[in-house]
């Protein structure tokens, strides 16, 4: 177990050789209400590694002179410091490296892929924002890393994030393994993002939750069984219960194909609201 800053000097000394070679300076360590981070500098730019809650935010700042820029994310990386020891931070490290070379090395200056979309910090929700589903897709990253070529090859193929292809297509097998047989590590850290997300979340984000993906556990009662051991929140548990009811039924069926059969896409026109629309349907089911 590591202390924040303790974490941030190793996590320092293992990525400043990569930084070195791409022509960073070592900018120092600072601490602040929101974190304790390792700055690195050159030319314009200054990349800062920032650790709060448990993450460890890779963020890049652009200034041209007159103005300083603003920190955006570049990555986003799990850092549990409950359960952080110098083998999870080599890996970490290595990571890091690998972000700092997709960004900053040589391939870097010839990619022309469309860039990941923003995602939305804690922070940003204190002070009234809502997660949405490129955010919720960014933390189930950080539980299944092998996920991320898929992510990548998304939002290439649309020009920004569709959600639902990622999930139905990708995330949602692995998150559903998880459920059905994975180890109770894992199943803390998934629940931990799916709860905080749906709290916190768009009623879009809600739905591709409840619907999209946990609706596809299809009324399994053992499965249910688990979630009902993670999620304490009574609300999300319930709409999810309901959610899985109404799909096992003979009116879900439809429902459940146009959930495997969307419709093509429309890049001007957003989805939203099948969760509400699909628990009236439930509503009346049962008048």
């Amino acid at each position: 177990m590591f202390e924040r800053t303790e974490a941030v000097k190793a996590i320092h000394k293992g990525c400043a050789e990569k930084f070195e070679a791409l022509g960073f300076s070592f900018a120092g360590i600072s601490e602040d209400e929101v974190g304790v981070c390792a700055d690195f500098t050159k030319d314009d730019i200054t990349v800062r590694l920032l650790s709060h809650d448990n993450l460890l935010d890779m963020l890049e700042k652009v200034s041209d002179g007159e103005n300083e820029g603003e920190f955006k994310k570049v990555s986003v990386n799990l850092l549990d410091l409950d359960d952080c020891d110098e083998k999870v931070l080599k890996s970490l490290c290595n990571e890091i490296n690998d972000s700092i070379n997709e960004s900053y090395g040589k391939k870097a200056a010839v990619k022309t892929a469309t860039k990941a979309p923003a995602t939305v910090s804690r922070a940003a929700v204190r002070a009234g924002m809502t997660y949405d589903a490129n955010t919720l897709a960014n933390k189930i990253l950080l539980v299944y890393p092998e996920l991320k070529e898929a992510y990548k090859a998304n939002i290439a193929k649309y020009g920004e994030f569709l959600s639902d292809e990622f999930f139905t297509e990708h995330g949602n097998k692995y998150i559903l393994s998880t459920i059905r047989s994975g180890d109770a590590q894992t199943r803390k850290k998934l629940f931990k993002i799916l709860v905080d997300i749906y709290q916190d979340g768009s009623s879009e984000t809600q739905n591709l939750i409840c619907v999209t993906i946990l609706g596809e556990m299809n009324n399994d009662t053992d499965m249910l069984e688990v979630c009902r051991s993670y999620i304490e929140d009574d609300e999300f548990y319930e709409t999810l219960k309901a959610v899985n009811e109404l799909l096992a039924s003979n009116k879900g069926k439809k429902l459940r194909e146009k959930l495997k059969n969307p419709p093509k896409y429309k890049p001007e026109k957003k989805k939203g609201g099948m969760m509400a629309n699909m628990l009236d349907a439930s509503a009346m089911q049962q008048k």
